[in-house]
């Protein structure tokens, strides 16, 4: 390793403990930026390089660094998001945030072929500002961001495991089955994004259905039940009646464990939850005051009015026995419990 080298390692020696402070700094603005923007991230990373890998890269490429300065990924830091279009959205507070070096930045996104599906990671090269709330020894010191999304993310990890760098000595078969694979990723991230979106369409499209009591005939599942008991006026007031007979505050969960005992009743559409409540409303709060009086409860769930219904309706239809247990074990998971609570049930239903 010739002097200038050495220099630049000596350099790196003296000021790791700044890199890994800038690191540390840097990783929590990014993690409250992914907060920010209300966004769900596989992980938010970083990382300071280690001496021995300079040293080697230095050994490498030793030529095209002067200083340590030169040299932009010392500290690098790495987003990997679940969907291709957070990516803008993250790198635009980035560019909010931070000092882009825009000269070494690149979008590598835009630099598509055939096979640099694992290479269409958005990066940056960034620094913070001095004069601003953070010490003067972590400003000015240039860092890497990558932005990316999981699959981006696996096929760099595997890509650089296999050893696949270059066209270089590879032969055309395996060149086109790693393109083929490129493209399949990127077809499933595209396809995600487009699977999100259908989602959101479909959750907006309910929930204005049951706001404007246009719902009957739309199937019961995770999203139409879940904006059901959130949106519809008759089941939000049988929650509030609920909560104020404990004088608990009322807590939202998603309700879709609730999803195979309706099943069980025999109620599969949202307007088979309308008939349930009108059916079952009186006795559903007969039950709920008996349970709940006296509970001393400070929090009840959203669900729990969907709990008492549903209690009614094996009560009012006459289930027998063995059909109770056989209900309340989707719930409770063992037979013993469920043949308690169903005793428990039928003797409720004569006091009543």
């Amino acid at each position: 390793m010739n002097l200038k080298c050495r220099l630049i390692l000596e350099d790196y020696r003296k000021q790791r403990d700044d890199f890994v402070k800038l690191g540390d700094t840097v990783h929590v603005m990014l993690s409250d930026m992914v907060k920010e923007l209300g966004l769900t991230v596989l992980a938010v990373e970083h990382r300071v390089k280690e001496e021995r890998s300079l040293a080697g890269k230095l050994e490498r490429k030793g030529d095209s660094y002067n200083t340590l300065e030169d040299i932009t990924d010392i500290l690098g830091c790495r987003v990997i998001c679940f969907l291709s279009d957070e990516i803008d959205q993250i790198g635009q507070k980035v560019e909010e945030r931070f000092v882009v070096d825009w000269e070494n930045s690149s979008d590598k996104r835009a630099l598509i072929k055939e096979d640099a599906f694992g290479y269409l990671s958005l990066h940056y090269i960034c620094s913070l500002p001095f004069g601003d709330k953070w010490p003067d020894e972590i400003c000015g010191k240039k860092f890497e961001i990558q932005i990316r999304t999981i699959l981006q993310h696996a096929w760099s990890a595997i890509h650089h495991d296999i050893g696949y760098k270059s066209d270089f000595g590879v032969p055309r078969e395996i060149k086109r089955q790693f393109a083929r694979l490129a493209g399949l990723l990127e077809l499933a991230d595209d396809e995600f994004v487009r699977a999100r979106d259908n989602m959101v369409g479909y959750t907006e499209d309910i929930r204005q259905r049951i706001i404007t009591d246009d719902a009957e005939d739309v199937s019961i599942n995770m999203i139409s039940l879940n904006e059901y008991v959130l949106h519809n006026q008759k089941m939000q007031s049988i929650i509030r009646e609920i909560a104020a007979i404990a004088g608990a505050e009322i807590r939202e969960i998603d309700p879709e464990s609730y999803i195979p005992q309706l099943a069980f009743l025999g109620i599969k559409k949202l307007g088979d939850i309308e008939i349930m409540i009108k059916e079952n409303y009186e006795l559903a709060m007969k039950l709920a005051k008996k349970a709940l009086s006296a509970a001393g409860l400070d929090i009840v769930s959203s669900s729990v009015a969907l709990r008492f219904l549903c209690r009614a309706e094996l009560l009012n239809k006459n289930y027998d026995y063995d059909k109770i247990v056989e209900f309340l074990k989707i719930s409770l998971g063992t037979k013993e419990k469920a043949e308690r609570q169903a005793k428990y049930l039928l003797k409720q239903k004569q006091e009543c």
